[in-house]
């Protein structure tokens, strides 16, 4: 394993870098979730899912039977050993195992033409589940909302919280990036969206609402991940452009909720280049990965420090928040001990 340590002088801490595994190169995984401490779920291409019991020591590799050759770009945890994963494109499934991945089964099929899912939110609190796809119609995502107690029951959904849905540009979409460009609870959603324009979209009982967001004029940039911390009311918006992995144009947006709507907060400075996943670890404490690497601020998102120039998709702090999981290409996946 590789090992890299980094110290942050102003705190007088290091963070600790190191490859985990990369036993499948032929794999991209962007899906990533965790079950407790030291156990947790990665998902990817070529019908690959890995569980880990140990913190990354050793995977068990699952390739589910009931389909093949899918694209598993996010995966979540419902509770002990039950997970759902998601494969995109046509046609779109949703699988349930209940057994840590033994067995699994479908719990939704599409085969309609265009159909393209992109992420999966849980919310723990209210036990329910959302989906979401590009749009199928010109002017609206595709959504489906279904429970953690029952999964195989799944409807397409029409409104957030009462409000109807809708995309201000056609060519508006969302990027499968990390899984992470939805954000869901009793009270609010948001939805992030990139291609020819980039929009986040709230929606609570008292109404909708968009705010734009500046990006390069290139239908392959925009925002592509997205964390809110409604405890600390703290979110953070990362992005880019994919084609572009060292442009750090428009890569980054931090925001706050007040009486129902958003405000962005200035940065001092921006994380270096394309990103398309980011957690957040504490109110201040914040880590991103994209494919230029993975960068890391202690103050908010003002100032950052890289810590690798290794390529990541996806990245999740575990729930005792000592440690920070990455997943990204030619089967990479990565740890940052904080």
């Amino acid at each position: 394993m590789k090992y890299v340590v980094l110290l942050i002088s102003s705190l007088s801490l290091a963070q600790t870098y190191q490859i985990l595994n990369e036993e499948k190169p032929e794999v991209s995984y962007r899906g990533l979730a965790f079950q407790d401490a030291n156990t947790f779920v990665v998902s990817g291409s070529k019908n690959t899912i890995g569980k880990t019991t140990d913190g990354g020591k050793t995977f068990r590799w699952i390739n589910p039977k009931v389909i093949e050759n899918r694209d598993f770009r996010d995966i979540e945890v419902l509770g002990k050993d039950n997970y759902l994963a998601l494969g995109i494109d046509s046609p779109a499934y949703l699988l349930q195992t209940r057994d840590g991945g033994k067995t699994w089964n479908k719990v939704y099929e599409n085969n309609e033409k265009g159909i393209f899912l992109d992420a999966i939110y849980v919310d723990k609190i209210s036990k329910k589940m959302t989906v979401l796809g590009d749009p199928m119609s010109p002017d609206k995502p595709f959504v489906l909302t279904s429970t953690i107690a029952d999964p195989t029951k799944w409807e397409v959904a029409k409104a957030f919280h009462g409000q109807p849905l809708r995309l201000k540009n056609p060519k508006e979409a969302f990027f499968a990036s990390s899984g992470s460009n939805l954000y869901v609870d009793s009270k609010q959603t948001l939805v992030v969206t990139g291609g020819e324009l980039s929009n986040i979209y709230y929606y609570t009982p008292k109404g909708g609402q968009m705010y734009a967001l500046e990006k390069t004029k290139s239908s392959t940039s925009g925002i592509n991940g997205m964390a809110y911390d409604a405890l600390h009311n703290v979110g953070y918006l990362v992005g880019g452009d994919f084609t572009k992995p060292e442009d750090s144009s428009y890569n980054f947006y931090k925001f706050k909720i007040t009486n129902g709507k958003l405000s962005f907060q200035d940065s001092w400075q921006y994380p270096t280049g394309y990103k398309s996943g980011v957690t957040i670890i504490s109110k201040d404490k914040v880590l991103v990965c994209g494919y230029s690497g993975v960068d890391y601020s202690t103050d908010g998102g003002h100032r950052w420090t890289t810590i690798t120039k290794d390529s990541y998709n996806t990245c999740v702090v575990s729930p005792d928040k000592k440690y920070v999981i990455l997943v990204g290409n030619k089967g990479k996946i990565g740890k940052v001990v904080l």
